[in-house]
């Protein structure tokens, strides 16, 4: 379907061609995310949620989930259960990514819709195009976490919000949004319902006055929200005294205001919060600030319905970033869901451009990014091997210097490209430069992560470990407060850790009582290792020592080390 720009609608032929491309281009991306996607192994964040749905096949337990065979309810459980399915047909593998792979390809085509219904079929796919070829998006796409599927059900929950206000009375695209947003409630707690609720309430205020917000049919919502969320959530709290006040209070509230119990992360700066996203909506960000007049008008009542759909992508990016800009617990990946919103800009330029309304300024702003992105490649290329080398941990993975040319050149071709096509004011060019732009990079960016296994995985470490000590040998893990680390050692190694307290840890409320099952007392190990044990040791990888010197009463022996952490052996 066309749009004008007075809202009327058309059917042509290029319509339902760009409709089946949009299809075509969800499946080639979609089997693209999963090329190689065993590698690298799994890195300490995705490793736990792995651990967890290992953990349900080997318990037989898939209501209460565990880490490290210990209770473990700071997260609702939708990705644990869609990885343990993968692991019930494969058996325990990387694989699982492909959690994360699908829940990208569902964001992918709500994005081309949604695009679709606000500014027509091909500027849909164009949107499409870029939200493929956006680095931090093919990179979520291939990491075991929840956070794709939370960017999917914001995507899918506002491409049914449109649908139905365009189609008034259509009950089954409510059902849609209030479906989305459940599954996303289910994988990641409240979040989705803030992220698309803000965009979503002061669109229809704006649009149809606060009575619009009674189309939104609310008490529908509550329905089938309480269905998805409801039945989980009070048969653990039934179980598990202590988990409804630390799931509420504690894991929503509290974490907003940097409150929660144990201090188990540490939020990012406002300032590279900010930065990161950029940086993962790379490179189609450049674009973003070229469509803001447009909302402006939109928001004054002018421009037409083009306008307002400007105005929403925009909301939808302010809710995101302004609502996570309100917490000190904030971390970078937070600001996922917002990549589509910034593809669908990149689809309206575009569509701008075509028709001849972006203004010189805008082709010169493109020119400018080109040239000293040209630059900067340039400088790469020369020098780009001794500024990574500054680093100390990268030179524990020397493959990472070999890398610096090739992503250097990568973003000098680039922004050749980009400057070229500005130069001559070229739609078409200016998409397929940047989406060209993004594929070197992301095999680089893969690569790199390669590279970097034996510092940010588990596997490497554990395969060590496992062949250098007996199989009765305890291991144990010098657990930072962030103890859910420990879920990559004992995914790899497929045992129990023992955890070493963390001084002055906190459990959550659903943990009190269990202190002493959970963690062994530092002087109840140092009199065991002394005793001559058989114990292994793994360092805190929160913590760069380097010598191993202090870890352990003497006499040890050093397996190795990985990044900062070094496993030792009596």
């Amino acid at each position: 379907m066309a749009v004008c720009e007075d809202g009327a609608r058309s059917a042509t032929a290029a319509d339902v061609l760009s409709h089946r491309g949009a299809v075509a281009l969800t499946l080639a991306a979609t089997a693209l995310f999963a090329v190689e996607l065993g590698l690298p192994a799994f890195f300490d964040n995705e490793a736990r949620y792995a651990e967890v749905a290992r953990e349900m096949l080997v318990r037989g337990d898939w209501i209460s989930p565990h880490l490290d065979f210990t209770l473990f309810l700071n997260k609702p459980p939708l990705t644990f259960w869609l990885a343990a399915l993968v692991f019930r047909i494969a058996g325990p593998t990387e694989w699982a990514r492909l959690v994360s792979v699908a829940a990208a390809g569902m964001a992918l085509y709500a994005t081309c819709r949604l695009g679709a219904r606000l500014w027509g079929e091909r500027a849909g796919v164009v949107a499409g195009i870029a939200l493929a070829t956006m680095l931090g998006f093919v990179l979520e796409a291939r990491t075991l976490r929840p956070d794709m599927i939370v960017t999917a059900s914001v995507a899918v929950a506002l491409w049914c919000w449109r649908e139905a206000v365009e189609r008034r009375g259509a009950n089954g695209w409510l059902v849609g949004l209030w479906v989305a947003l459940g599954i996303g409630v289910l994988a990641k707690g409240m979040v989705p319902l803030v992220l698309a609720g803000a965009p979503i309430a002061v669109g229809t205020v704006h649009e149809a006055g606060w009575q619009g917000l009674r189309r939104l049919r609310p008490g529908l919502g509550i329905a089938v929200l309480g269905a998805i969320v409801v039945p989980w959530h009070v048969v653990v709290a039934l179980r598990h005294p202590g988990f409804a006040w630390d799931y509420v209070v504690n894991q929503h509230l509290l974490f907003f205001f940097d409150r929660k119990l144990p201090r188990d992360s540490d939020g990012d700066s406002l300032a590279f919060f900010w930065a990161a996203f950029a940086g993962r909506a790379a490179p189609w960000m450049l674009l973003a600030p070229l469509t803001l007049s447009e909302a402006v008008r939109g928001a004054v009542g002018a421009g037409g319905a083009r306008a307002r759909g400007t105005l929403l992508v925009w909301l939808w990016i302010a809710g995101v970033l302004g609502f996570f800009s309100l917490t000190s617990a904030r971390l970078e990946h937070y600001s996922l869901p917002a990549l589509p919103a910034v593809a669908l800009l990149a689809g309206r330029v575009w569509q701008r451009a075509r028709a001849g309304g972006l203004p010189a300024r805008a082709w010169a702003w493109l020119a400018g990014v080109g040239v000293l992105a040209a630059v900067a490649g340039a400088v790469g290329i020369v020098a780009g091997r001794a500024l990574l080398a500054r680093t100390y941990w990268i030179l524990q993975a020397p493959g990472f210097l070999a890398l610096a040319v090739p992503a250097a050149a990568a973003l000098a071709t680039a922004g050749v490209l980009l400057a070229t096509v500005a130069v001559r004011r070229r739609a078409d060019g200016l998409i397929a430069a940047l989406a060209l732009a993004t594929v070197p990079l992301v095999v680089i960016v893969l690569r790199a992560e390669v590279e970097a296994e034996p510092l940010f995985s588990w596997r490497p470490l554990a395969h060590a470990l496992v062949a250098a000590v007996p199989a009765d040998a305890e291991i144990v893990f010098e657990a930072p407060e962030e103890y859910q680390l420990v879920g990559g050692l004992a995914y790899y190694t497929e045992r129990r850790i023992t955890l070493l307290a963390p001084p002055g840890f906190v459990p959550p409320t659903y943990l009190a009582g269990h202190m002493d099952d959970m963690f062994l007392g530092r002087e109840t190990f140092a009199r065991r290792w002394r005793a001559g044990e058989r114990l292994a040791f793994v360092s805190d990888p929160q913590q760069r020592r380097e010598t191993p010197d202090g870890l352990v009463p003497a006499p040890f022996h050093v397996i190795g080390r990985f990044g900062d952490r070094w496993v030792l052996a009596r």
